[in-house]
């Protein structure tokens, strides 16, 4: 394998790996943001509203960024979850999306 095959190769995984972990990032932004949907109590059409919002949102600001937003939305919502519950959160949905591509 030549040095230009080598960084082919290189560029393909990397590129691999960041289409992968958008993916994971979206995914668990969604079932993030279903789970908070349900505890702060919306009906069901807002509460689809709220995920793609969410998601969307996410995507664009980053993740410190959707978690502020949600712990404002708990807040405004009279819900409480403490920044340590919420984080653990994430990272099992993180977990669980990231198994789900992995396994596909």
């Amino acid at each position: 394998m030549s040095i230009r095959d080598l960084g082919k190769s290189l560029e393909s995984k990397f590129a691999l790996d960041q289409e992968l972990q958008f993916k994971v990032d979206s995914y668990t932004q969604e079932l993030v943001a279903e789970w908070v949907a349900e505890r702060i109590g919306l009906d069901p059409e807002t509460s689809m509203k709220f995920v793609t919002n969410m998601k969307e949102w996410g995507l664009k600001s980053g993740n410190r960024e959707f978690r502020e937003r949600l712990l404002a939305d708990f807040a405004s919502n009279q819900v409480e979850i403490s920044e340590n519950a919420l984080d653990r959160l994430i990272a099992l949905k993180s977990q669980q999306a990231r198994k789900k591509f992995l396994n596909s």
